[in-house]
């Protein structure tokens, strides 16, 4: 049908071959290839090019709407998991970004002792509830006791650890070479104490020469240890002067409340007409007699402790599941004096936490233990 087109009229073969590739025809010549102008080939390419850009952003226009119809022919099972799966992608892009963080504490550990804490506590906290629940299924109720925490405070200060001796050599070398110098009319505003008893404006001292200098005055420093601390007497309160005792004792068969002779604090049964202060002052004035000072900081209980009786102390007391032994802090107030009664009290001495742990954990297990030393 082209074969009688002259060579003026390539323009409108062009124009026609443009229009027919729009509709995807091929055209050809019947008998010869008629030669199309440089121009027109390469407004055709373009042409062509053009539409495929067009193509491509229409897809991505309506990409979103396509996947919407494809997710509309998938089960419920098929999109639960392409969610999960988009989910995952989404997480390790987030765990990928993290690592690729360079912190100055990237690698050392971070809440050490919390995490120890909560590994520790939230398993007893279930345990806890699990034994309240089947107590109450039971129709049993527990035993209600109190254990009185006598606490004695530290009587001297604790010893100074090496990065802070460190520190105050460090800044009395820096005061000495660089300090500020005030005028002697200030009343000896910018003499430290040592100098001001030495007389020597320009002296720096550190601990064990201001101890030297207390000496030639008549000072007498008391002993940071006691004898007690090197022959291991327990039954005293001239012992660990720098840390927390507590009073512990054992009680004997004949008056302990759960029938076990172990190291443990003074304990005795709640009545129900006294309050659990007033049951933890009557289990110090029982154990240890009356002459023995404290008082008490507090109405609440530090902890509380559930044990379940097993099959003997079952058949025992089978009116209880179980005791509960709630724990309440009594501070000494003065030192007083201890009357050993032996029907009640077969040993007792005064413990730190770390005295009290070991002795616990021999005696009861090593998670009793653990309970002891979070509680003190």
């Amino acid at each position: 049908k082209f074969e009688g087109l002259r060579a003026e009229d390539t323009q409108t073969m062009a124009t026609v071959m443009m229009s027919a590739s729009r509709k995807g025809i091929a055209l050809a010549t019947a008998s010869r290839r008629i030669s199309l102008p440089s121009s027109l080939l390469s407004e055709s390419v373009c042409f062509k090019q053009e539409q495929q850009q067009q193509q491509t952003l229409t897809i991505r226009e309506f990409g979103s709407s396509k996947n919407k119809k494809e997710e509309a022919t998938l089960s419920y099972d098929e999109r639960k998991a392409a969610a999960k799966e988009k989910r995952r992608q989404l997480h390790q892009t987030k765990v990928n970004r993290l690592n690729s963080l360079k912190t100055r504490r990237s690698n050392s550990p971070k809440d050490v002792q919390k995490t120890k804490f909560h590994s520790y506590f939230d398993t007893l906290q279930r345990r806890d509830e699990y034994l309240d629940r089947k107590a109450r299924r039971c129709g049993k109720p527990w035993k209600v006791l109190v254990s009185a925490v006598v606490e004695r405070l530290p009587v001297v200060t604790p010893d100074v650890p090496q990065w802070e001796e460190e520190y105050w050599e460090m800044k009395s070398m820096l005061m000495e070479n660089s300090g500020k110098e005030f005028p002697m009319e200030l009343a000896n505003a910018g003499l430290s104490a040592t100098s001001s008893m030495t007389g020597d404006t320009n002296a720096v001292y550190d601990r064990d020469d201001l101890l030297e200098q207390l000496k030639k005055q008549g000072f007498t420093p008391a002993p940071r240890e006691a004898e007690a601390d090197h022959t291991g007497q327990i039954q005293t309160l001239d012992r660990q002067l720098k840390t927390r005792v507590y009073l512990a004792i054992v009680p004997s068969s004949a008056s302990s409340s759960t029938n076990a002779q172990q190291w443990s604090f003074p304990t005795v049964r709640v009545n129900d007409d006294e309050t659990l202060l007033s049951a933890a002052k009557r289990s110090i004035t029982s154990s240890i007699g009356t002459k023995l000072e404290f008082w008490t900081p507090s109405n609440c209980p530090l902890g509380v402790q559930l044990t379940p009786y097993e099959e003997e102390e079952e058949e025992e007391d089978s009116e209880y599941f179980g005791t509960k032994t709630f724990f309440i802090k009594v501070q000494l107030d003065d030192e007083g004096t201890i009357e050993e009664n032996e029907n009640v009290v077969q040993d007792w001495g005064w413990l730190t936490r770390e005295e009290m742990t070991e002795k616990v954990a021999v005696e009861q297990g090593e998670e009793n233990s653990k309970f002891y030393h979070y509680l003190l």
